[in-house]
């Protein structure tokens, strides 16, 4: 299964964001897991991943998000997931089944906006 590969990142005032694309490169989840330890370092209260170019989701790269998520949740920031494909949910959840993780999952960018 694909990992996630960051194609964008921007840091903008109020957020950092990230856009996703599929990836068979073997470096695809380590590339991952540095840029999201770097929007989590950046002080944004949200860090925003775009996923709406990924085709699937390998479980490691889901953990890594999950694990994003709780190093913001410590700072009272959140990781927001826009556009996701329905086939990379359904992996997101059946991952992360019985974490007690609450995901932010939004159709869009504006609507991930309004939740700052």
């Amino acid at each position: 299964m694909p990992a996630a590969m960051i194609i964008y990142q921007e840091a903008f005032p109020t957020c950092y964001l990230l856009a996703l694309s599929s990836s068979a490169a073997a470096t695809a989840e380590t590339e991952l897991a540095a840029h999201l330890a770097h929007a989590c370092r950046s002080g944004k209260p949200a860090v925003w991943v775009d996923c709406r170019l990924l085709d699937a989701l390998s479980a490691t790269a889901a953990w890594l998000l999950w694990a994003c998520q709780q190093r913001l949740h410590r700072r009272r920031a959140r990781l927001v997931l826009c556009q996701v494909p329905a086939a990379v949910e359904r992996t997101l959840r059946r991952t992360l089944a019985g974490t007690g993780a609450e995901l932010f999952i939004v159709p869009t960018l504006d609507d991930a906006a309004a939740l700052l």
